[in-house]
């Protein structure tokens, strides 16, 4: 190493915005910089001078302590004088491997994996965790905000006649009798835009369109496709994915105990249940809600087999939304509930 480094470099002294161009020395000997200008010489003792990192081709900055700053282009200088003082090993390091291509890549792939993983797993589960802070009230008050914004969009009231509603209102009501339930809410909408479909909208809002209702030939499949959607309103299936569909910055808020802006998730609730459904994990889940149910309830599990057997072909061009919406594949679901066998003694 040698005794003396010198390099041309631009002096701001923290007093003057303008930039004094002097000449740098490294005196080894005394280990002091020396700023040399016209004849003058200010020394600055090594304890008070801070190498910047290098960032690309952008002019090195060396920090003087109070007496300013040095901006300069000659990275070699600048990097044998951090190296005199022993300054920048790990800086240098890392400069050196984002230099190289190869490595660079590496770590953009590598950045791309770990996002896509905190995404595909990491933002579900802290939603699977922020839900469990959100009040009754309030993921009430979403789903009747969600359910308002689907009627401006996709609903149009129900063409069914009262009578037939408030009937099958009371058949749920007395297979509940049988079977727990969930606090739940049965509306019924017409809807051309999903067909015949059902969901279950946060805080325990059940939608059946007049299309399911038509398309169903015995009551019992209602039932099944309604213990169906009552499996999403126990697992709060629906919050969950509005709060991961939300994105981390209201995760993050929820899960440090500000629920203010909550409410704010029905404005795209309608979105998320239209177009993104349910992941498959939750229809699985939901699914397997339905049979325990229809066992409790005396009904035959085949019942849903025999409705999603109508609806499958009903939803093959386009399967946009609710019961179908990235649903696992419809005739294992069916074999699913066609190979089990009601089993009650209380039946």
């Amino acid at each position: 190493m040698t005794a003396e480094i010198a390099f041309a470099a631009e002096h701001f002294d923290g007093v003057s915005s303008t930039a004094q161009p002097v000449v740098t020395v490294w005196n080894a000997t005394v280990r002091v910089l020396e700023l040399r200008r016209e004849g003058a010489v200010r020394s600055i003792p090594a304890a008070d001078v801070r190498i910047g990192d290098r960032l690309g081709g952008a002019r090195r900055v060396i920090y003087l302590a109070d007496a300013g700053e040095l901006h300069s282009d000659d990275h070699a200088a600048v990097d044998a004088l951090a190296s005199a003082l022993g300054q920048g090993r790990a800086a240098a390091e890392v400069f050196r491997l984002e230099s190289r291509y190869s490595i660079a890549l590496l770590a953009l792939l590598l950045s791309l994996a770990v996002a896509g993983a905190g995404l595909r797993y990491g933002v579900p589960a802290a939603a699977e965790h922020a839900v469990r802070l959100i009040p009754p009230s309030l993921e009430a008050n979403i789903g009747a905000r969600g359910l308002a914004l689907l009627d401006e969009l996709a609903f149009s009231p129900s063409t069914l006649p009262v009578t037939r509603q408030d009937a099958l209102r009371q058949r749920l009501a007395a297979a509940c009798r049988l079977a727990d339930c969930p606090a739940y809410r049965l509306e019924f909408r017409a809807s051309k835009r999903i067909g015949a479909n059902a969901l279950a909208l946060p805080g325990g809002i059940l939608v059946f369109t007049d299309g399911i209702v038509q398309l169903a030939r015995h009551d019992d499949e209602l039932l099944a496709v309604a213990a169906h959607e009552l499996g999403h309103v126990q697992y709060r299936h629906g919050l969950r994915q509005a709060l991961a569909a939300a994105g981390v910055v209201l995760l993050s808020e929820v899960m440090l105990g500000d629920v203010s802006g909550i409410a704010d998730l029905s404005s795209g609730l309608p979105v998320v249940l239209l177009q993104s459904g349910y992941t498959r994990s939750m229809e699985r889940e939901a699914d397997a809600h339905a049979l325990a149910w229809m066992r409790a309830a005396c009904l035959p599990p085949r019942r849903f087999a025999d409705v999603l057997q109508r609806l499958d072909p009903v939803h093959d061009e386009a399967k946009g939304a609710a019961l179908f919406s990235t649903h696992p594949e419809t005739r294992q679901r069916i074999k699913v509930f066609q190979e089990q066998e009601l089993v009650s003694s209380d039946c």
